[in-house]
């Protein structure tokens, strides 16, 4: 059986020294597949000699691509006393390349940035690119018209990157998010596989997103979207309570006008990823998911490409070398697909 997992999972430094050591790890630890999630944020455009380096790195490994991350565009958010304060729920303007930005030039830079990642999805391999859209639902409350204009110039971009994805045997995966509130969520992903074809628009479901957003039912998006299913990031989580989301949610909102000074000190130093829920772990360690029903999931989703990906992060603190991590993250990958395949009907 294949087993995936991301290419960043120690960390996302931009250099090549670190890039194939952890891919070098992966191999060593007995995975097949990766997700080539390097620069999956900012603005970064791979020229084609690194396009071809990454290529022939993972061939060096002997390893293939099975879904590459893609960059929705610069940073959604802003610095302030030293702090990463995230602002996804607005419009940022020191983005210039975006491909939902209502400026004809920024739009069609972020187009070019989904291209670059469609490139090099083909040059190594892998025929699912994983996208964020991101909702700036703050300013659509402050002016309908936002929203209207918002997805006019969303529906333009995957307009135009269609033909082109489709030409490299690509196909767009939106991952579900936990900054936006769920009723935009989901409007969101019924807009988009309304209007695009099966064989281009789709799903990737988060499974520790799930758990920081969709806290009536984890499964929601996985179950309603089954169909649209493109790829999965697997990851366990301790989710979170409604109260304490309902207030990080606010706190998030309030910053831009009312500054760093109303986050409580505990938090002050976990702002950038929901003030720090969002952990990676891997599945099985204790967290709130029920395996089964994510491998039902995926087993009856007839447009997912196994093996499924995990995403997952190391941490010095965890308690295990990275070599052993890695081949217990390798191990219950190996659990995962079991799984999976008794619920196709395949022999384990």
């Amino acid at each position: 059986m294949y087993t995936s997992i991301n290419t960043d999972y120690r960390n996302d430094e931009h250099n090549w020294f670190e890039i194939e050591s952890q891919i070098r790890s992966i191999a060593e630890a007995g995975f097949s597949h990766v997700q080539w999630i390097h620069d999956w944020y900012g603005e970064y455009l791979y020229s084609p000699s690194e396009m071809y380096q990454a290529r022939d790195v993972l061939r060096e490994y002997g390893l293939t691509a099975r879904t590459l991350h893609g960059s929705e565009g610069g940073e959604r958010g802003y610095y302030e006393k030293g702090y990463w304060i995230p602002a996804p729920q607005l419009r940022c303007v020191r983005i210039r390349k975006d491909y939902t930005s209502t400026n004809h030039y920024l739009r069609l830079a972020g187009v070019d940035l989904i291209k670059n990642r469609i490139d090099l999805c083909a040059i190594i391999g892998a025929d699912t690119l994983v996208l964020h859209m991101q909702l700036p639902y703050m300013a659509f409350r402050k002016n309908p018209q936002d929203k209207i204009d918002y997805y006019n110039a969303v529906y333009r971009s995957f307009d135009e990157l269609q033909g082109y994805a489709r030409a490299a045997g690509v196909r767009i995966a939106q991952e579900n998010l936990f900054y936006t509130p769920n009723d935009e969520a989901e409007e969101k992903f019924d807009r988009l596989f309304n209007r695009y074809p099966e064989d281009y628009m789709g799903l990737c479901y988060d499974s520790g997103h799930a758990t920081l957003s969709w806290l009536d039912n984890y499964y929601f998006l996985l179950e309603k979207y089954n169909d649209r299913l493109f790829a999965v990031h697997l990851q366990d989580s301790d989710s979170i309570e409604p109260e304490t989301l309902e207030k990080l949610r606010s706190i998030c909102e309030r910053i831009p006008e009312e500054g760093i000074k109303i986050v409580p000190p505990e938090w002050a130093d976990r702002l950038g990823s929901l003030l720090g829920y969002d952990k990676h772990r891997l599945p099985w360690t204790g967290g709130v998911l029920d395996w089964e029903r994510i491998a039902r999931g995926v087993a009856s989703a007839p447009r997912l490409h196994l093996p499924a990906d995990f995403e997952v992060v190391y941490r010095e603190d965890c308690g295990q070398e990275e070599a052993a991590w890695l081949r217990e993250g390798r191990e219950k990958s190996l659990r995962f697909h079991e799984m999976v395949n008794r619920y196709k009907g395949k022999p384990v």
